[in-house]
């Protein structure tokens, strides 16, 4: 006290009172925090008569801020507010120390600020910022990313209002609070991936039911038909009836068979448990097995051909599903080759890392503008043929899995090639240090 009387009397302004001042009443122990002033008041010459002393109580005000601290403490909201006079932004400094950015401290200016902005939301957030300060009250709720210290992007939401104006009808002061949605915008973002997946599974659902309908039907019909007449009084006598009906069984269950594993298989793949079991083979093995059972359902007027190098191949691969795909890539060109022939086997590649396996034939061929799609689910070059379109997008989703690729070429008339590059050896796991 002293020292303050002793600065009013040199006409100084001794200042506000320090922070975290207290007063207490006469003959109490009760006491409460206060801002304030001491003021002198002088006489004629100079001297000073009397010193006034203006207080406000700020207790209530204070555990309001120290409740407000303790609960944005727990999150991540952080208050700011800009002075135009000074053009400075002053952000909670727990702002700074969530984005990890340690060479600012304090005010910043607005530059300083949109520079922590990603270039696409820059645009937007700094016209609102700029209507805020021409004095059009904006209260939306605007999404930005932040560049955080460590380079990475984060999702930010901000909104602010203006306090008070000037007599231009400028704002006095900008406040607002900006908050991290990051959490929000990564569960946004796996739900809309979900939806979106969703959307795709009733899309290839309503598909597949309405592919699939008739192709079931047609061979589970056939199939009880024969069935009711074998227990008829119609059954035939004649032993080549009754062998061209025991055939006709024999194709249309072959064909539901085939129809239900592509079904389990899109299954597998939909929900991503087709598993893989690589080990050591000889592919020579592999695709004389394929031949010995492939030549017996060849049609009149085709011939199946097997062509294998001089030395045998072994690869890393799983048999049974490579197997699926050289099935399926047969079964395939029987169904569009007439006469000629059906040419399988395999050629060793230039880079020697790979192994090519073939399935050539010399049937209708592919028109041009079906080549691109053909690996695509439920797409069919020709409606006429049996079949859902289903075998060469679960062959390219195989070939993939096997650390391979599938490609085609064709031309109409003159027959079809399909390729499938399979590595020798799978890549080994990195091992974990």
């Amino acid at each position: 006290m002293p020292e303050i009387f002793e600065r009013l009397r040199r006409h100084e302004d001794p200042g506000d009172l320090p922070e975290w001042t207290t007063i207490r009443r006469c003959n109490s122990d009760l006491k409460f925090y206060i801002q304030g002033r001491f003021v002198g008041q002088y006489d004629t010459h100079g001297q000073l008569l009397r010193v006034l002393f203006l207080f406000r109580n700020i207790e209530e005000e204070m555990q309001r801020r120290f409740v407000l601290d303790m609960a944005l403490a727990q999150t991540r909201i952080f208050p700011w507010f800009f002075d135009p006079d000074d053009n400075k932004m002053t952000i909670d400094a727990r702002w700074f120390k969530h984005l990890g950015i340690t060479d600012t401290a304090g005010p910043i200016s607005p530059e300083a600020f949109f520079g922590f902005v990603h270039p696409d939301d820059r645009t937007m957030l700094l016209d609102a910022f700029t209507r805020q300060l021409s004095g059009d009250l904006d209260d939306n709720w605007y999404s930005y990313r932040l560049r955080r210290g460590d380079g990475q992007w984060e999702w930010f939401e901000t909104k602010s209002v203006y306090l008070g104006r000037s007599d231009d009808g400028s704002p006095c002061r900008v406040v607002g609070i900006c908050q991290s949605i990051q959490n929000h915008k990564t569960i946004e973002n796996t739900l809309i991936e979900a939806r979106d997946k969703a959307r795709e599974s009733d899309r290839l659902k309503s598909m597949f039911l309405a592919n699939m309908s008739h192709e079931i039907r047609t061979p589970l019909n056939a199939i009880i038909g024969f069935a009711n007449l074998l227990t008829s009084e119609e059954y035939p006598s004649d032993e080549e009836e009754k062998k061209e009906y025991s055939r006709l069984i024999t194709t249309n269950g072959e064909q539901l068979l085939r129809l239900i594993s592509d079904i389990l298989d899109l299954s597998k793949i939909e929900s991503n448990t087709m598993e893989f079991n690589f080990a050591d083979f000889s592919l020579a093995a592999l695709l004389t097995d394929i031949y010995q059972a492939q030549k017996m359902t060849m049609r009149p007027g085709v011939e199946l051909r097997l062509e294998l190098p001089a030395e045998d191949i072994r690869i890393d691969t799983d048999a049974e599903r490579l197997k699926q795909v050289i099935n399926n890539l047969i079964n395939n060109a029987v169904k569009f080759t007439d006469e000629g022939s059906i040419t399988f086997g395999c050629r060793t590649c230039e880079n020697s890392s790979a192994v090519e396996l073939f399935v050539n034939d010399t049937g209708h061929g592919i028109e041009e503008r079906h080549l691109e799609r053909i690996f695509d689910r439920f797409y069919k070059a020709d409606n006429f043929v049996k079949g859902v379109g289903l075998g060469l997008s679960i062959c390219r989703t195989i070939a993939e899995n096997l650390g391979g690729s599938i490609s085609v070429t064709s031309q109409p008339g003159r027959g079809t090639h399909f390729t499938l590059r399979h590595p020798l050896r799978q890549p080994q796991p990195e091992a974990v240090s």
